[in-house]
């Protein structure tokens, strides 16, 4: 089951370990303090317009959140997947796909997905599901100030109809 949510005390623990996660593909000095930031940053999602909580659940436990905004890399209007995890026990099942398709359906207009180059399981997993769902119509970017790449797509008349404005 995929909800929007308008707190963060469901995620929180998967959160903390999303981010145990995630250190493994930055150089993080102070690991204490940069939990604390992405915390911080975890709140704006209950006070700032434009901010979205995903949550994917099986058996009432929750498995898998996706964080949409507007921070944008690589567009300029449009959303963004900020963050995005499935626990490790669920990987290769299906709900990560799931999950990020009823992101995606749930807001028409420009997207993108911007992955560090480092992050080698996720830029495997972006690569597979956005051109599967976009039926090969993106563009896969790359900027001098990001160490990434960008997907990015538009979906603006749905997934079968692309307009080509990017």
């Amino acid at each position: 089951m995929i909800t929007q949510i308008k707190t963060i005390n469901e995620i929180k623990p998967l959160f903390r370990e999303y981010l145990d996660y995630m250190s493994r593909f930055f150089k993080i000095t102070h690991y204490d303090s940069w939990c604390e930031g992405a915390l911080k940053n975890l709140h704006l999602y209950l006070t700032t317009e434009g901010r979205h909580i995903f949550i994917l659940k099986k058996s009432d436990a929750v498995i898998g959140f996706a964080l949409v905004n507007k921070h944008l890399r690589f567009n300029t209007d449009g959303f963004s997947v900020a963050e995005f995890y499935i626990q490790k026990k669920y990987e290769r099942k299906g709900y990560g796909r799931r999950l990020a398709e009823h992101v995606f359906e749930e807001f028409k207009g420009e997207w993108e997905v911007a992955v560090t180059k480092k992050n080698k399981p996720a830029l495997v997993f972006w690569g597979q599901v956005v051109p599967s769902y976009t039926k090969g119509e993106f563009l896969k970017k790359q900027k001098a100030s990001f160490s990434g790449y960008g997907f990015v797509f538009d979906l603006a008349t749905g997934p079968a109809g692309f307009k080509r404005s990017l």
